[in-house]
Parts: C-alpha cells; structure tokens; sequence
C-alpha cells in the first residue's frame, strides 16, 4: 500500500507539472514571446484554436495531477 501512495504522488507531481509546463507554453505562443509563433510557423487563424487546445489540456492535466496526489 505504501508503494502505490508514494507512485501515486509521484505520477501526480509529474502530471501537473506537464500540465503547468502546457499552460505557461500556451501563453508564450499566445504573446509570441522568443518568436514562438514564427518558429513553429503558426497560421494566424490557427493560434485561437492552439491556445484553446493548450489551456483545456494543461488545466485538464493539472486538475487530474492534483487529484492523484490528494489521493488517500
């Protein structure tokens, strides 16, 4: 039982970390900062919907990330 709380919060930590990572990337597109928007050679058109994309899957990741590691 001891192995799988430790996993658990480890997997958790991980996954909202990614989560984190996702919605501060999300932002840096968003605003172009370094050029991200030109590096990867983004449509106008398509950046609302990367954003949209970004923020769901990042909050989605951190929300799941949280639970695994609040689990009991």
């Amino acid at each position: 039982m001891r192995v799988r709380r430790v996993l658990s919060k480890t997997v958790g930590v991980l996954q909202a970390t990614i989560g984190g990572a996702i919605m501060i990337f999300a932002f840096l597109f968003f605003y172009n900062f370094f050029n991200v928007q030109e590096i990867l050679g983004a449509s106008p058109v398509s950046i609302g919907i990367y954003l949209w994309i970004s923020i769901i899957f990042g909050l989605l990741s951190i929300i799941s990330g949280l639970f695994l590691f609040y689990e009991r």
